[in-house]
């Protein structure tokens, strides 16, 4: 069987709407079995139900780790459930934590930012320039 790529809109129509897309996107969940995402694919749905559906962050965290949990193949699945971790226990927008702990795995210390709630990111040092 060959891998099949899931985008971000079949999260959105599972974790955000109800119709016939999303009960079609929740049956293929249930029937194909070498799905796979990306990092960028979860930081979209992120981005998507918070901005776009209004959707509070625990429900957010909540459906994130139904992803990261499955059998969906995910690239830095690891990574990302530490990614998601932080997020849920700090107050920190998605895609700068995702890029602390992507420089932290690239130990990568010090970042050039005038993002001056970075300071949350104790392994790294901001950097003005």
């Amino acid at each position: 069987m060959k891998r099949k790529f899931l985008d971000t809109n079949i999260f959105v129509e599972i974790f955000a709407r109800n119709g016939d897309k999303s009960e079609k996107c929740k049956k293929l969940l249930k029937q194909e079995h070498l799905l796979r995402t990306s990092s960028l694919v979860i930081s979209e749905l992120e981005w998507v139900l918070r901005y776009a559906y209004k959707i509070n962050k625990e429900y957010i965290s909540t459906y994130i780790k139904q992803v990261l949990l499955s059998d969906i193949d995910v690239d830095n699945k690891k990574l990302l459930m530490n990614v998601l971790n932080f997020y849920e226990s700090h107050n920190v927008d998605w895609t700068d934590c995702l890029n602390m702990f992507l420089i932290k795995d690239q130990k990568i210390s010090e970042v050039y930012s005038y993002d001056k709630g970075l300071k949350v990111y104790g392994w790294i040092t901001r950097l003005e320039p």
